[in-house]
């Protein structure tokens, strides 16, 4: 038999990483998971909300998503400006660990 993840091991794998969250009424999220519960609330850093062709309608900062009201829950490949703050992490990192 085949050993599934389950939905809550996948969320804990998503964080500190960009998802996509839809809620009920067709809204949608761009952010940061920076937390999440066991009712599905969601905890999102950066967070942004999409218009229906995924541009950005407003910039919302940090915000808190009731788990009543999620549809869904996506991880995200990173945005250019994450890349590239990643890259300059890992660079930082790899002078460190030099010392």
């Amino acid at each position: 038999m085949v050993d599934r993840p389950k939905p809550l091991d996948i969320l804990n794998r998503s964080l500190k990483s960009p998802v996509i969250v839809k809620i009920r009424g067709g809204r949608e999220f761009r952010g940061i998971l920076a937390g999440y519960d066991l009712h599905m609330n969601l905890l999102l850093n950066e967070a942004e909300e999409l218009n229906a062709d995924s541009s950005v309608k407003n910039l919302l900062g940090e915000i808190l998503v009731r788990g009543d009201n999620v549809v869904f829950v996506s991880p995200t490949e990173p945005r250019n400006e994450d890349k590239e703050r990643e890259g300059a992490r890992s660079k930082e990192q790899e002078e460190h660990e030099r010392w």
